[in-house]
């Protein structure tokens, strides 16, 4: 039978993470649910592909930061075959000088700090705390639907109060300092943080992973209370055994088993809109499905003026979403490798890390400059992982595979990319062999991803990761604009649930919340 020929309650536009989860959700609850996907296969830009034969690695993200383990459980992804490699997976700068910093206050790292500096180890162990005393104050916006913005009266208002008065419970000294970095930049807070280059350097780093700003931007220092506030649900960065297409591939089961219909391929032509209620959707191959409640995890800026079209939207509205920015800052570089580098100073357990190559502020500052003019740095900052370490199944027997997220990466470069690719390959393997000097000897095969290939691969616009760039103006109650904050549109019986909504990141918390939110309001209608 045809699907089209087939009763449903709900509609869920896109297979990414989040659409299955908040598939997953609506069937659980007791929803006949269909899920439609443009693309042949789920998960977006979460999959696991083959870089070479017999050689596979996460093509795009390669953590897991932000799913919470309660939407693990609730969804019951270990039964569906999700396992991780590594949990908790640590932070590590690596240093020129082969001193490498572990970012943690575990008394063996503190202690190889203090030998260095003694000044910066007690200041990482108070940044740490006033961090994660940020964090604490901050996580629970990220636990539900954002509040509404408005006047003095308005939610955000009553929320903001929360906020300071959490942080006025946890001490005077942390309100005053969280009102401080609230609007600052990550580069002003640690350089009147730490003496040492490279903490600074790793922490602003840590700080800007994928967005399109500098050390030195404003509302930068909030980026990381916020990451780290998405991280408490999760107790750290995993590596899933597989890959992140592992994950993909456990929400399948998962939804599958709770009756979701999957149907890949079916891309959507449009959202219907009769007298401004939302009915169901129409394939390019023609089919109409119909629902009482549509939910769609695609790009909300694509949803609303593509799909439903400006016809149906405030003129304003319209406006703000086709002036949302996206500026993909990111590419990946995927290697396959004959043997494990050798990077000197690092143990043999430690190169399951997370191993940050950033260079010093200044230099980060002129790699975003660069950035901004359309131009390669010279030097870039990188997270680098080596997921085969602890996952042996992804390469050959002593062989390995490495992922390597590029920073500050522009779209458009002038003169074009044809002549540039092998310009930034060459100058990210430089950077690469500073630390591990026989890293290029040991390359069999490689795949460079720019952002205007991310883009082309994974139906991100501009390249841009998270559907809406991850600053304070696209965060919480603006995400993706006051109007759509709380997964609702002005339309009945349409709701955003994918990426581009709050709280991002690779969470599974904006499907679960916009399920919620369907499901409430389905049982009133």
């Amino acid at each position: 039978m045809r699907l089209a020929d087939r009763s449903f309650d709900a509609i869920v536009i896109g297979g990414g993470h989040n659409g299955l989860v908040a598939a997953c959700y609506l069937a659980k609850a007791g929803k006949r649910v269909v899920l439609i996907e443009a693309s042949d296969h789920l998960g977006g830009a979460l999959a696991t592909g083959e870089i070479s034969p017999d050689y596979m690695i996460s093509t795009a993200a390669h953590l897991v930061e932000a799913m919470p383990r309660r939407i693990e459980k609730e969804l019951k992804l270990a039964r569906n075959g999700l396992r991780f490699a590594a949990r908790n997976v640590p932070a590590i700068a690596l240093s020129r000088n082969k001193r490498h910093l572990t970012l943690s206050t575990r008394r063996r790292d503190l202690a190889a700090l203090g030998q260095w500096n003694a000044h910066d180890a007690a200041a990482l162990v108070e940044f740490l705390a006033r961090l994660k005393s940020h964090a604490t104050a901050l996580r629970p916006f990220l636990l539900g639907a954002p509040p509404l913005s408005g006047g003095p009266s308005s939610e955000a208002a009553t929320a903001f109060r929360k906020l300071v008065w959490r942080a006025r419970r946890l001490g005077q000294p942390s309100f005053e300092d969280l009102l401080h970095a609230l609007p600052a930049s990550i580069g002003d807070i640690v350089d009147e943080t730490f003496e040492m280059p490279l903490l600074r350097a790793a922490f602003a780093f840590e700080a800007l992973r994928g967005t399109a700003e500098g050390p030195y931007s404003p509302g930068t220092a909030f980026n990381l209370i916020y990451r780290r506030a998405l991280q408490l649900e999760t107790k750290g960065a995993s590596l899933p055994r597989g890959g992140m297409g592992a994950l993909i591939e456990a929400l399948r089961r998962s939804a599958e088993s709770f009756g979701v219909a999957i149907k890949t391929g079916a891309a959507v032509k449009r959202i219907i809109v009769e007298s401004g209620v939302a009915t169901g959707v129409e394939t390019v191959t023609g089919d109409f499905l119909r629902a009482p409640m549509t939910l769609s995890s695609v790009d909300p800026r694509a949803t609303m003026l593509d799909l439903v079209g400006p016809a149906c939207l405030d003129a304003g509205l319209a406006a703000r979403l086709a002036q949302t920015s996206r500026r993909g800052a990111t590419a990946k570089l995927n290697l396959a490798l004959e043997g494990l580098p050798s990077i000197a100073g690092l143990s043999p357990e430690e190169y399951g890390a997370r191993l940050l190559v950033v260079p010093p502020l200044n230099e980060f500052d002129q790699a975003f400059a660069a950035f901004k003019r359309g131009e390669l740095s010279d030097e870039f900052a990188m997270e680098v992982t080596i997921p085969s370490v602890v996952d042996a199944a992804l390469a050959p027997a002593g062989h390995h595979v490495m992922s390597i997220l590029i920073q500050h990466v522009p779209y458009d470069v002038a003169g074009g990319w044809a002549g540039q690719r092998d310009r930034l390959l060459n100058r990210v393997i430089e950077t690469l062999s500073r630390y591990a000097p026989d890293i290029r000897a040991r390359i069999i095969a490689g795949e460079m991803l720019l952002p205007s290939d991310i883009e082309a691969k994974f139906g991100l616009a501009g390249g841009e990761w998270h559907c809406g760039e991850m600053r304070p103006d696209q965060l919480l109650m603006f995400r993706p604009a006051p109007e759509l904050a709380q997964y609702r549109t002005p339309l009945q019986g349409l709701y955003l649930c994918g990426a581009g909504n709050h709280p991002g990141g690779i969470s599974g918390l904006a499907g679960q919340l916009a399920a919620k939110v369907a499901l409430s309001e389905g049982r009133r209608a």
